[in-house]
């Protein structure tokens, strides 16, 4: 079988480490932790980056600072096919992650609302979506969080085709549309993702 893509080792893993806990880390002190040189520091930044491993330097706002605000998990079934719903829900600022997932119930969606009846308002547009049999769990209470990713040393990256999600074997075709990079497994399905996406913008410019 082919192997996937790319591989990383343990400077790889010790670099998003570091930045993972400290997004403004110089490239002096990871040099000086990790044990590397500045040049192989940024070398190795720029490659993650490329590599869409590290696919953005942010911030991690705390939302219990902000008054009045709601979190909630909310479980559903999927009535629409899986991509239009997507397509949709990036339309909904409400929606801040969605997973499918595996069970009776097919989607996972993380919402923070404004209040409860803003709350409402975002299950309703769910509703309208052809989301069914909705379970909601408002959060009351956060006992662990963390963001990213568990990155260890030796461990291939995988990519998924972004117009047919197949697993992506060898070195995956990237491609930049619209301020965005995707990884296609060929021509055909960059082509193809392509004409779906202009389509998807000109009807939002309508």
């Amino acid at each position: 079988m082919t192997s996937l893509s790319f591989e990383l080792d343990e400077i790889d893993s010790k670099i998003i480490d570091l930045l993972q806990k400290d997004g403004r880390m110089q490239y002096k002190q990871i040099s000086q932790i990790v044990g590397v040189s500045i040049p192989t520091v940024r070398e190795r930044i720029k490659r993650l980056s490329e590599l869409g491993l590290i696919k953005k330097f942010t911030v991690v706002t705390d939302y219990t600072k902000i008054a009045g605000r709601v979190r909630a998990i909310v479980v559903a079934k999927v009535m629409p096919n899986v991509q239009e719903l997507r397509d949709a829900l990036d339309s909904i600022d409400e929606v801040r992650v969605a997973y499918q997932v595996a069970g009776d119930k097919s989607i996972v969606l993380h919402v923070e609302s404004d209040d409860l009846e803003h709350l409402d308002l975002t299950l309703n547009k769910l509703y309208e979506l052809g989301v069914k049999d909705v379970t909601v769990y408002v959060i009351t209470r956060v006992l662990k969080e963390e963001y990213g990713a568990m990155v260890k040393p030796n461990v291939p990256l995988q990519y998924r085709c972004a117009f047919c999600d197949c697993v992506i074997y060898g070195k995956p075709i990237i491609k930049h549309y619209y301020g965005g990079k995707y990884y296609f497994s060929g021509e055909e399905c960059a082509k193809a993702f392509k004409e779906r996406l202009d389509k998807k913008i000109q009807k939002q410019t309508l």
